[in-house]
């Protein structure tokens, strides 16, 4: 029987990589995309929910089981918190995407660099790889890097310049040993890494397909 997969989007650009990545790995799935621009568009700057954010979330994701959802992504990393708020009373699997990437990531190595272009992420995205190391009984040394001139690069050149911008920071901090491209707009980024670096940089979007397949078939 086919499995009706909803993936929840915030943000435009993430939701060619992931509907791509599912549709490659996942073909027998039936994929349905669900976009909600004014979400993030009501997020402060500092990342701070309000009730009324958590709400909205809510409410799209109990929609999606309405709907006949067999499993449910969310790729804003920026609304974690609702979605763990949110998850008790949602009665089929749901994945935030950077769960599965988190739990690979400190699986890697000792030595993990956090790369986001949105700094409202970064505490998110951290949060899930210092609670997957404490699943794993691992201690990793975690660091942080803001891509800080990405959004502005998006807005004057386009995309590919975007891309660029993440790929040379990411190349010039390289010696970390494991990469994490925290956010999924970030992922065209890998386009311009050289092997070397891309052997040990990791996403969120093949291991947030795998997550998502086991959950719902076993």
């Amino acid at each position: 029987m086919t499995k009706r997969i909803f993936l929840v989007h915030p943000y435009f650009p993430t939701m060619a990589p992931i509907d791509a990545a599912f549709k490659r790995d996942w073909p027998q799935a039936q994929i349905v995309n669900l976009l909600d621009e004014s979400l993030y568009a009501d997020v402060p700057q500092d990342g701070t929910l309000t009730p009324p954010l958590y709400e909205r979330v809510a409410t799209l994701l109990h929609h999606c089981v309405k709907s006949g959802a067999d499993g449910i992504v969310f790729t804003g990393t920026t609304f974690g918190p609702a979605i763990e708020a949110v998850r008790p009373h949602i009665k089929v699997p749901l994945l935030r995407a950077e769960e599965a990437m988190a739990e690979l990531a400190v699986g890697m190595g000792k030595d993990v660099l956090l790369v986001c272009s949105a700094k409202r992420a970064m505490p998110v995205i951290r949060g899930s790889l210092d609670a997957a190391a404490e699943r794993q009984g691992v201690t990793p040394r975690i660091n942080e890097l803001w891509v800080s001139g990405a959004k502005d690069a998006l807005a004057a050149a386009g995309m590919e310049a975007h891309d660029q911008l993440i790929a040379n920071e990411v190349e010039a901090a390289s010696h970390a040993g494991v990469i994490v491209i925290g956010q999924i707009s970030m992922v065209g980024a890998c386009a311009y890494l050289p092997p070397e670096i891309m052997r040990r940089t990791v996403t969120s979007l093949n291991v947030a397909v795998a997550r998502m397949r086991t959950l719902v078939e076993g």
